[in-house]
């Protein structure tokens, strides 16, 4: 490093009978020796960084959740039968939503997420690109109304899941399994496929 040639040329240039001034270290190379240098996903530098680690705590409490539910008659197995998988994914969204009772809007999207959400979508529907992604979604939208915009309602089963654009897919943070992101309308659902419940869901995400 840095300032360890500058003490070693010090050192020489005295035993040689040449002081030689110090450089004092920079504050870089003084946080590089205290293993302190901060990086983009320090807090500090990226205040978003801190929200998203937080969102992401939180589905993942979901999955846990889930995980932990969907046992015995409300496990998902391989089955042929119709019957038989529907009445699974019945016992899994009862298990679900009884467990979360008290859950509201904005448990999963709560404010600082709503704000960086829209930031990651805004561009992405922006020019033509984004024009042909909001025509993506207008013709896979359900009927207008079908879809209720409530903590643990059930997704209408008679309804198409709209397909989200892989431009803004991709600009959102990951998910665990079984949670997907829907856009209907302007409004974004966070949606668990396998019990069809929506978790939690964020209005006007997108503009029109």
């Amino acid at each position: 490093m840095k300032l360890n040639y500058v003490m070693a040329t010090a050192l020489i240039a005295a035993a040689c009978g040449n002081p030689v001034a110090k450089e004092p270290p920079t504050s870089t190379e003084v946080a590089l020796l205290e293993g302190e240098q901060k990086t983009s996903s320090d807090p500090a530098v990226n205040p978003n960084a801190a929200v998203m680690a937080e969102f992401k705590a939180r589905v993942d409490k979901y999955a846990k959740l889930h995980k932990d539910l969907a046992r015995g008659e409300a496990r998902q197995k391989d089955d042929s039968q119709p019957a038989r998988i529907n009445a699974a994914k019945a016992a899994l969204a009862e298990k679900l939503i009884k467990a979360r009772a008290g859950a509201s809007q904005g448990d999963i999207f709560f404010p600082e997420a709503r704000a960086v959400f829209r930031k990651l979508l805004a561009p992405e529907l922006k020019g033509e690109e984004g024009r042909d992604a909001k025509a993506i979604l207008k013709d896979d939208a359900p009927a207008p109304g079908t879809v209720p915009f409530k903590v643990n309602a059930k997704y209408p089963e008679n309804q198409p899941l709209p397909t989200v654009p892989a431009p803004l897919l991709l600009t959102l943070p990951q998910l665990p399994e079984p949670l997907e992101y829907r856009i209907v309308g302007q409004h974004l659902l966070l949606l668990d496929t396998e019990a069809g419940v929506i978790v939690d869901y964020m209005l006007n995400a997108i503009a029109t």
